[in-house]
């Protein structure tokens, strides 16, 4: 060895391919060095603030005071504009979509606490956590799934409220004339089609078809009983035109949710515990008895396979089966939310005060960006480049007497050679 010995390893392709995903879309802007390294952990090794600096100095030997922190941290809110500007800037120019479908869903964000305040407070929970206080976080992505921006709100805040004021942002941030947003049936409300189309909006949104009326659920029974795969119906309805289409895959979806469903209504039944809900139990008005609700039994029966869809696209301007396939792509806003709640642990339990948890949140934007980004030029998931990423240590050699270290990296996996070049990065 030469006088030479071994102090330790650190990661630093990591650091240097995470980098430069952050510098390649543009965040570069902020000009927050403690930013980009916090946004490089959050890929990486997913921590607390405070443990995160640990982890960058044991990974990357990249050294910030917990002063630093603290003194900063807020100004992480500030940049969510400029943030959101890159990354628009960066779909169009660099992953040459023109943007004229983006994609709208919400997640909520839950907290390890009872004690609600302005911010996190109560509300409809996707993860089942009904009693704890939680925010409201709305996502705009491009067809592909790439971010572009993002807002949170009050965790009791109706699901519906949260899209207007986000589109709206995404047009005076892309200054678009003509664009369609595309949305789960949660967003639905006369108000907001209303407003999009008054705004020169298209849409295209999810429908319950199981509130519509008899005499509509009839004409779409009817229009599609031959049960024939990709079979439409299209009707003029106050929320624009209703397109109604048949599905065998559905179908089997469907019966086996109606199965699962009837199943738990009639043990509920039988055993009395009628205090949780179920979706085909209903009370006798007489009686006060519970009893099986056959009535809805039936309908859910008659509209097995059936899917929904409003738009105010005209039909010549785009047809059913497009519309269709336009909605399907909402999976990649999913998508995006699993990999912010489970890759990059999104859920800002740290955090009390409301910058510091919308802070947080623009942190999360920012890497979910670069997260994509990662995914877009190699062709894995984040998850598998991290693995492979971590797989290629640098061992930091030490001269006894210079002092002077030297790396020795270990070969690099055959799945990173193509996005180490689509970087620039070299190894």
């Amino acid at each position: 060895w030469d006088g030479r010995r071994f102090v330790g390893i650190r990661y630093g392709l990591a650091y240097t391919v995470l980098g430069a995903a952050y510098d390649r879309i543009g965040f570069g802007c902020l000009h927050d060095p403690l930013l980009r390294d916090f946004c490089i952990m959050r890929l990486f090794e997913p921590a607390s603030k405070i443990h995160s600096l640990e982890l960058m100095g044991r990974y990357f030997n990249i050294h910030h005071g917990e002063r630093t922190l603290y003194r900063r941290l807020p100004l992480f809110l500030s940049y969510k504009t400029k943030a959101e500007n890159a990354a628009i800037s960066f779909a169009h120019h660099e992953l040459k979509d023109n943007l004229s479908v983006i994609l709208y869903d919400v997640t909520t964000l839950y907290f390890e606490s009872f004690d609600a305040d302005a911010l996190r407070k109560p509300g409809f929970s996707k993860d089942s956590k009904s009693q704890q206080p939680q925010i409201v976080v709305g996502l705009l992505v491009s067809q592909d799934g790439f971010p572009l921006q993002q807002e949170t709100f009050p965790g009791n805040t109706f699901e519906g409220k949260t899209m207007l004021p986000i589109v709206r942002a995404f047009r005076e941030a892309y200054r678009t004339t003509r664009c369609t947003v595309v949305a789960d049936a949660a967003m639905l409300s006369l108000q907001n089609m209303a407003a999009l189309h008054a705004e020169s909006w298209t849409y295209i949104v999810g429908g319950r078809i199981a509130n519509l009326s008899p005499k509509i659920i009839n004409r779409i029974v009817e229009a599609l009983k031959d049960k024939r795969n990709g079979a439409t119906i299209r009707i003029k309805t106050a929320h624009g035109d209703l397109i109604c289409a048949y599905s065998a895959r559905r179908e089997r979806k469907d019966r086996a949710d109606m199965e699962r469903g009837l199943a738990k209504a009639k043990a509920l039944i039988e055993r009395g515990e009628l205090g949780r809900r179920a979706k085909f139990v209903k009370k006798e008005v007489t009686e006060g008895a519970y009893t099986l609700n056959v009535a809805l039994q039936n309908k859910t029966e008659r509209l097995l396979g059936i899917k929904g869809y409003y738009t105010n696209i005209p039909a010549g301007e785009m047809g059913d089966a497009e519309v269709i396939d336009r909605y399907a792509n909402l999976w990649r806003v999913e998508q995006s939310f699993r990999m912010s709640k489970s890759d990059l642990v999104a859920r800002p339990i740290f955090h009390y005060k409301e910058d510091s948890v919308k802070a947080h949140m623009v942190m999360c934007f920012i890497a979910l960006a670069m997260g994509k980004y990662v995914e877009h030029l190699s062709g894995h998931s984040l998850r598998h480049i991290i693995d492979l990423l971590s797989q290629v240590p640098d061992a930091r050699l030490a001269h006894t007497q210079t002092r002077k270290e030297i790396i020795l990296r270990s070969p690099v996996h055959a799945d990173l050679l193509y996005l180490l070049k689509a970087l620039g990065v070299s190894h």
